[in-house]
């Protein structure tokens, strides 16, 4: 018998893991802050972000959006996908300390090993492989009827989205960051795999997961086609907006840089000229010559 649509998702893991993220976070930054070597508290925009984050996660995880995506909606599933890597990953990285991140990641190889361009490649990669091999169909049927392999499919999701964000928006040192235009190269790309699939699962001409076609209507118009459609949809549209949203605001702000670097330039150019004209000395006007011819 399936839950009603409106159930919370009470599975004990699924509550202990989102409930030692926040403990652990709060015990970071509070009664262990000494022991781990953080120079002080984080900003609190910091905090919110974490918190805010680490909310989105819950609900995800616990809401009735929950039971929805694994008995009735496959536009549900979808969503929880788009909310974890898209909105959640990013507010918990930027909640996270730099201090905090190096002594997750402790040895200084393993920090090197997230610099640079291979590794955004890794990155984008993974990040497509981790979402796409969780929707090929035994495995993702395995995810909706068994609850571990569901928790461990959300902390699938929940990694991609670290992994994805990681070049962009790394709490480590600012090295870690791809330089601007690869930034804007980076957007273009690393979710190319998934819009394909969300285009593929858009127009797709039969049911995809058979569970969802069985199962009851939540809403009598979504139909199993209208609801993988909608699925498709918040698969690839959602986050090319945000890519595009986030390429132009880089691509403004980075043209924004070169203006700034380039009056800087002309300012301490001009400064010269004008201390160099200055210190050269300047010919004085002769007085005009007095004619002493006698009987003039």
């Amino acid at each position: 018998m399936l839950p009603a649509p409106t159930s919370w998702n009470l599975d004990p893991l699924t509550i202990i893991i989102v409930l030692a993220l926040l403990a652990a976070y709060a015990l970071a930054l509070g009664p262990f802050r000494a022991r781990l070597g953080m120079p002080g508290s984080p900003p609190t925009r910091r905090i919110v972000c974490f918190v805010a984050g680490w909310l989105t996660l819950a609900l995800t995880l616990l809401s009735p959006l929950d039971t929805l995506g694994r008995y009735y909606l496959f536009s549900a599933h979808t969503l929880q996908l788009f909310i974890l890597t898209t909105i959640t990953a990013p507010l918990l990285m930027y909640g996270m300390p730099e201090s905090l991140v190096s002594r997750l990641i402790p040895t200084r190889a393993l920090r090197n090993a997230t610099r640079g361009l291979l590794f955004s490649v890794f990155a984008a990669l993974a990040f497509n492989v981790l979402i796409i091999i969780w929707h090929v169909g035994p495995l993702y049927a395995r995810a909706l009827h068994n609850p571990v392999a569901h928790d461990i499919q959300m902390l699938c999701f929940l990694l991609a989205g670290v992994l994805t964000w990681w070049p962009l928006l790394t709490p480590m040192d600012r090295h870690t960051r791809l330089s601007t235009p690869f930034q804007m190269l980076y957007l273009a790309l690393e979710s190319l795999p998934l819009d394909i699939f969300g285009v593929a699962v858009l127009f797709a001409t039969s049911i995809l997961y058979p569970a969802y076609a069985s199962a009851p209507r939540v809403i009598s118009w979504l139909t199993p086609t209208v609801d993988q459609q909608v699925a498709g949809a918040l698969l690839a549209v959602p986050g090319n907006l945000i890519d595009i949203f986030l390429i132009s605001t880089i691509f403004f702000a980075w043209i924004a840089g070169i203006e700034r670097a380039q009056r800087e330039r002309e300012r301490i150019l001009y400064a010269d000229e004008d201390a160099l004209t200055g210190a050269i000395p300047q010919p004085q006007p002769q007085p005009a010559a007095t004619d002493t011819t006698p009987g003039a």
